[in-house]
Order: structure tokens, then sequence, then C-alpha cells
């Protein structure tokens, strides 16, 4: 028993490794997505590795169109996928790739591109319209210097008859035009009416490498060339600071170099530490000195006349009618009259009213004033 136990263990046992063993992979569908990492039929990767062995710096362009300015990009070819390739296409992408066309950039627009809500056809420059004719041979600028070419499709390059500019032919055969050029702005746009040839499957065959490379070439020497792939929705997000305008970054910048600042200040002191609490508590003669030089940096010196003045007159009205008493009602009397012009006068009507209160002060103490003990006999104390 126990043996036919082990015995049907090691049977599912090995059932499973060959199982693993002799697993496969479901085959990727042969999609076409012109993407410049696809090796399949359908892709980009022959065309992308054809122009570096040329000496071309290419790239793969990932991020929103409205930041085609940012990135350095000389030339940008844009391949829209066949059916079942997702896209990333709207009025915001596509206006934010003609203010990059018209501000100087250089664009290669390969095949079809898919249609918007607002597309208008008597604004659109160029279109592709369906011919019946055959090719044959071909001609214009750039002929000899093709060669041939493989299948064309049934597909040309016209041009709108409601739009005026110049368009420059570059390659055409007896059906149409193949490739155009035209100026948009600063900027300009190479026109492809297909992008079939120049797909991996189809990139060997005939003059279709020579056709790649001719319309790949940047402008100015070393510029970088960039497959778009965010129009297949293949987008990295941007790093936050290229979302901030010049005057946030500004702001930010400001806030940065506060708080070094603060940093700098709290590890090297620039002077001796201050005292929060006062060594001790000031005399009356010194805060009389301190209330009348602060009215008089104010330039408030008759507010400051008129508040000592009222202070002594009613300390003098509650004091008993003695000789010093009367002398310094006397000389309040005679201050009143008196204009405060300077500081000095000032300081001196403060000087009467500590005077004025330090007299009050003493006599309304008889027994300070008498120099009597203050403290009261007990009635209960026994005499001895």
């Amino acid at each position: 028993m126990k043996r036919d136990l082990l015995l049907a263990l090691g049977l599912l046992a090995l059932t499973f490794v060959i199982a693993l063993v002799t697993q496969t992979a479901p085959p990727e569908p042969n999609v076409v997505t012109h993407a410049s990492g696809d090796v399949r039929p359908g892709g980009y990767a022959a065309w992308d590795e054809l122009l570096a062995r040329e000496g071309l710096q290419t790239g793969q362009f990932r991020a929103p169109h409205e930041d085609l300015g940012a990135d350095g990009v000389d030339t940008l070819i844009v391949a829209f996928p066949g059916d079942g390739v997702p896209t990333r296409w709207d009025q915001l992408e596509r206006e934010g790739m003609q203010r990059w066309v018209h501000e100087g950039g250089r664009l290669i627009d390969v095949g079809p591109w898919p249609s918007l809500a607002s597309d208008d056809t008597r604004k659109s420059l160029l279109q592709l319209r369906s011919v019946t004719k055959r090719g044959g041979a071909l001609g214009g600028p750039w002929a000899a210097l093709v060669g041939t070419l493989g299948p064309r499709g049934g597909e040309r390059i016209v041009r709108t008859p409601h739009v005026r500019g110049a368009v420059t032919t570059l390659l055409r055969d007896a059906a149409g035009a193949l490739v155009v050029r035209y100026r948009e702005g600063r900027g300009e746009v190479v026109a492809v009416w297909s992008a079939a040839p120049f797909e991996n499957g189809a990139l060997a065959r005939a003059g279709n490498a020579r056709l790649a490379s001719l319309i790949a070439a940047p402008r100015r020497r070393g510029g970088r060339v960039d497959f778009d792939e965010a129009i297949r929705d293949d987008v990295v997000d941007r790093p936050w600071y290229r979302a901030l305008d010049t005057r946030e970054l500004l702001a930010l910048a400001f806030l940065a170099l506060a708080g070094l600042a603060w940093l700098a200040y709290g590890l090297l002191p620039l002077g001796p530490p201050v005292r929060l609490v006062a060594p001790r508590e000031p005399t009356s003669e010194e805060f009389l000195d301190a209330f009348a030089a602060l009215y008089g940096r104010a330039h408030a010196r008759a507010r400051a006349a008129d508040a000592l003045l009222a202070d002594a007159t009613r300390r003098l009205e509650r004091a008993p009618r003695t000789p010093p008493v009367l002398d310094l009602t006397a000389q309040v009397e005679h201050a009143r009259d008196v204009p405060v012009h300077d500081d000095r006068a000032l300081v001196a009507l403060a000087i009467l009213s500590r005077s004025v209160r330090e007299e009050t002060v003493r006599g309304g103490d008889p027994a300070r004033r008498s120099g009597a003990p203050t403290s009261r006999p007990d009635p209960r104390r026994r005499r001895r």
C-alpha cells in the first residue's frame, strides 16, 4: 500500500514537471504599432536602428505635446498606430504640437492622422485621397536618391483648394504626390503618404530605407530626432516643477533662499544674545525718563506734558495742604503756562511730576513722616 502511494505521488510530480517544461507563451498579436521599440513586423525598431547607425541622435518623446519646446527635439516623427492600439490624441495635444512647429520645430507627418471633432477640412493644408491610377516611375527632387519603392498603396497627398501656401513636392509618381514639404511659421512639415514602407517588415525593400533616412535627417547638425511615443499613450509623467510657471518658480526660489538664510542665522549668530527679561526692575526716574524720551521721538511732547500735568494735579488735589505741597502746586500751575518745545523741558516736567508723586506718597503716610513705629501695641499683652 505504501509503495503504491509513493508511485502515485511520483507520477503526479512528473506530470507537473512536464507541464511546466512544455508550457509556451501565447503568441503576441501582430498589431501595427509603429513604435520605435517594437521589433514585430508592424513596429519601427528597424527605422530607429537605421538612424542610429547613420550617426543620428535618436530618442523617444514620452511627454505631453505642450512640453515639446522644453525637450530639445529638432525633428519629431509622428506615425499613428493601426487599429487595436490605444492612442492619446485630442485638441490640446494637437495644439501643443502645432505651437512647437510654429516656433521652429520640424515635424515628419507619416501616414493618416485620427480625426477630431473640431477638425475643419477647409483649414487643413493637405489631405489623403484614394486614387485608381497606377504609380509607375518616381519623379521629383528625391527620385534619384530613392531609386524605387515597394508597394505604395492606393492613397496620395492632395492639396486642399481652399487654403493658400507654398507646398514643395519632393517625391511623386504618376498617381500623385508621395512626399511633400511646406513651411508652417518658423518650422516646417514633411508629409509622407503612408507609414507602411517604414515598418520592420518592409524597410529592407527597394529604396524604403533610403527614403526613411532622407525624411528623418534633422535640419541642423547634431539635432535630435525623436519618435513620438506619446500618441500611443506611452507618456511618462513630467516632474512637478515642470508644471509651474515662471512666477511660481521665482516665488519658490525666494522661499528657499529665505529658509536657507533663516538656517544660516540660527547656525551662525551675527551678534551677542539678547536678553528677553530685564536684569532688574526700572526705577521711577528711569520710567519717567523713558516715557518722556518715547513721546519725544514720536513728536508728541504736548500729549506727554498734558499727561504728566494731569497726573500731578490729581495727586496734589488729594494731598494735605502742607508747605511742600503748596509749593509744588504753584510750580505745576506755572508749568501749565510754559510751552514744551524740546526734550529738556519735557524731562524737567517729568522730574516735577516725579517730585509730586514722591511728596504725595510721603504726605499720605503719617507714620513714615514722623518716624514712629508702624506696628500697634497688642492690647492683650499684660503690663509688668
